[in-house]
């Protein structure tokens, strides 16, 4: 039984893009017969509280064991904190050790014993880490796989072997249209609620504040895991959305907005296009991977506000662009397979030499 660990940066309580990624690809290994431990690196957890040291590791060996419960994980998949005594004695003879984030590498690297190791990439972790340090772990040796085409050519600069793409798929028997556009409420917009600056979420809110002028009825659903901000009584919140609640603001809304400012792929992007929404986006580099302007989306250039406000208005007051934008989007989304990112996945971390 090939064996493999995924290391995540501490347990989250909370939906975190890069975290369902890593849950979704430990639980296929799980169904496929592999043997799965997701070790969380808890060093750091809690330390803003001021609480002895016993109960901080208590706490965080307890949450490591009920999280996530935002996810669906496989119960055969084994979860180990860093700070559990002989931790380590956990993982012997494993076949494969996954670093997932950067703050993860050394750990992985240094730390974990492993014949094959992995450096799973899911963005430029260059925003409170020094970006030459950054650029040193896409140079160690490890079998390196990025998540965009941006990330694979800055990633190539500092490696000695090409990194493997695998681009976020999708399980569109989940993320579907089951709601035809002609059948949304009129002058509707969702997105995402997050307060890194990266995400543009200032931006955003001004994009509704214009367009909201423009159009009274305008109404808005926004979810996000932070506490609800100071809003409208026109904008919805739903903190801690369910995928169940995110599939279905999705399916209500006729435009999806997005004003990153920058982002490694930008998964609710392609999400809510599988669902039928309309795509509103900047044009960060991430969102490039699946969004093409003015055939499945509509983007304009990072920061432009009024462009965004423009491409909104276009939307509402065209129905065929409406219709067209909306079933391009589908299908564009459906090429993002889950069984073509498993076939390459399993070829990095080396479990289809196995097979064979």
């Amino acid at each position: 039984m090939y064996k493999v660990c995924f290391v995540l940066p501490g347990v989250s309580g909370h939906a975190v893009g890069g975290y369902k990624m890593v849950f979704e690809f430990a639980n296929r290994l799980s169904a496929e017969g592999c043997e799965v431990s997701i070790l969380f690196d808890n060093t750091n957890l809690y330390r803003r509280f001021r609480a002895p040291e016993l109960i901080r590791k208590n706490v965080a060996n307890f949450m490591t064991q009920i999280q996530p419960q935002w996810f669906k994980l496989d119960t055969k998949i084994k979860k180990i904190s860093t700070l559990e005594k002989k931790y380590k004695e956990k993982l012997a003879d494993i076949d494969v050790c996954i670093a997932t984030a950067v703050q993860t590498v050394d750990l992985v690297y240094n730390g974990i014993k492993a014949p094959r190791k992995v450096y799973y990439i899911q963005d430029y972790e260059n925003w409170d880490i020094d970006e030459k340090y950054v650029q040193e772990t896409y140079g160690l040796g490890m079998v390196n796989v990025v998540i965009s085409t941006w990330l694979q050519k800055i990633v190539n600069q500092y490696s000695k072997t090409k990194s493997v793409l695998i681009q976020n798929p999708i399980d569109t028997s989940i993320y579907a249209a089951k709601v035809p556009m002609c059948q949304r409420k009129q002058h509707t917009i969702g997105l995402l609620y997050h307060e890194g600056p990266h995400k543009g979420i200032k931006n955003a809110l001004e994009v509704l504040k214009k367009v909201k002028k423009i159009y009274p009825d305008l109404t808005v659903k926004m979810f996000g895991q932070f506490p609800k901000p100071d809003l409208p009584d026109w904008i919805e919140y739903t903190r801690g959305a369910s995928q169940a609640e995110t599939v279905e603001i999705y399916n209500w809304c006729q435009v999806f907005l997005c004003s990153t400012i920058k982002e490694g792929y930008g998964l609710t992007g392609i999400e809510a296009m599988s669902c039928g929404a309309c795509l509103v986006s900047t044009d960060y580099d991430g969102v490039k991977e699946y969004a093409v302007d003015g055939y499945n989306a509509l983007l304009s250039p990072v920061g432009d506000i009024q462009a965004q406000v423009d491409n909104v208005v276009r939307l509402f007051e065209d129905m065929d662009l409406r219709n067209k934008i909306s079933q391009n989007g589908i299908k564009s989304a459906d090429k993002y397979s889950w069984d073509e990112a498993m076939r390459k996945f399993n070829e990095a971390i080396g479990v289809s030499v196995l097979k064979k």
